[in-house]
Parts: C-alpha cells; sequence; structure tokens
C-alpha cells in the first residue's frame, strides 16, 4: 500500500495541485503499473483520510500545546514509530518545520499504514506529504523538501 501512496505523490501531487483526477482513472492506471487493486484501494482510503484531517479544524487541545511540552506515545506508536522516527520527529518540532496538529497527523497517518514499522526514510516521505497536503504548511513543505534534496546531494549546511 504504501507504495502505491509513493507512486500517487511523485506521480501527480507533485507535478500540479490543481490537476483534478478521477479515481478510476488513478486506478487504472495503477493496475496497468502493476499495484494489486487491494493496495490501490487502501492508499486511496488512506489520501483520501489525510485530505480530510485537513479539513477538519484543529483540536483545541493540540492548538494549546505549549512549545515546551514533550509528545509521549503510546504502545503502539512506538512499535510503528521506532525512536530514530520519533526522534526525527521531535526534531522538526524543534526546528519549526512540524507544529503540533501537523505531528499529530503524522502519527495518525502512519498508525494507518499496514507496516509493522516505519522506517526513517518512508517517515521522511510520510511527512512530506502531510505537509503538502496542508495549504498552511506551504513554507515547511519546501524547507523540508530543500533539507531532504540536500542531504541527497551529500550538501551540508
Amino acid at each position: 500500500m504504501f507504495e502505491v501512496i509513493i507512486y500517487l505523490f511523485e506521480s501527480y501531487m507533485q507535478v500540479d495541485q490543481n490537476v483534478e483526477v478521477d479515481a478510476q482513472e488513478i486506478t487504472e492506471e495503477l493496475l496497468e503499473e502493476g499495484f494489486q487493486r487491494t493496495d490501490i484501494s487502501k492508499a486511496l482510503a488512506w489520501l483520501d483520510h489525510l485530505s480530510s484531517l485537513h479539513e477538519q479544524s484543529q483540536d483545541t487541545v493540540v492548538q494549546q500545546a505549549k512549545a515546551t511540552s514533550h509528545r509521549i506515545y503510546g504502545e503502539a506508536e512506538q512499535q510503528r514509530l521506532n525512536s530514530a522516527c520519533q526522534g526525527y520527529i521531535s526534531y522538526l518540532e524543534q526546528a519549526k518545520i512540524l507544529n503540533a496538529h501537523t505531528r499529530e497527523t503524522v502519527i495518525d497517518c502512519a498508525m494507518l499504514l499496514e507496516m509493522n514499522e516505519l522506517g526513517l526514510h518512508d517517515l521522511k516521505w510520510l511527512i512530506l506529504m502531510v505537509l503538502f497536503n496542508d495549504p498552511s504548511s506551504e513554507d515547511e513543505f519546501m524547507q523540508l523538501e530543500s533539507m531532504l534534496m540536500d542531504l541527497e546531494d551529500g550538501l551540508i549546511h
């Protein structure tokens, strides 16, 4: 399922944010690419869930979270997000790339993936997708994308 999500992100979402694509057309294209129908359906449902999270108003508890507060991960979250992933999320919060709301969206979306443990590389993709889908996080998306591209190019700032 995650491979389908990554494929869609690379193929559609980064090309043009205003492109409206029919789910049936996407499904047919993905089937032609060799993806399984069940993975396609789950990926599209995951993306719908991500979109709905940004349409909802931010939870007042999350809005009121202090900058000095620390997120405690539940047992299932700890199993899905290892210490490297948790540390990376914390780092991005300290760097002001994630706020309490986007952090919770990342964790929520990670928990919906059918993976035993999410690796750091996959988490970075997931965070990019969350920021990309949040209109108020455009600057943060561009900042993280730039950071990740610099790392791939071997540049250190």
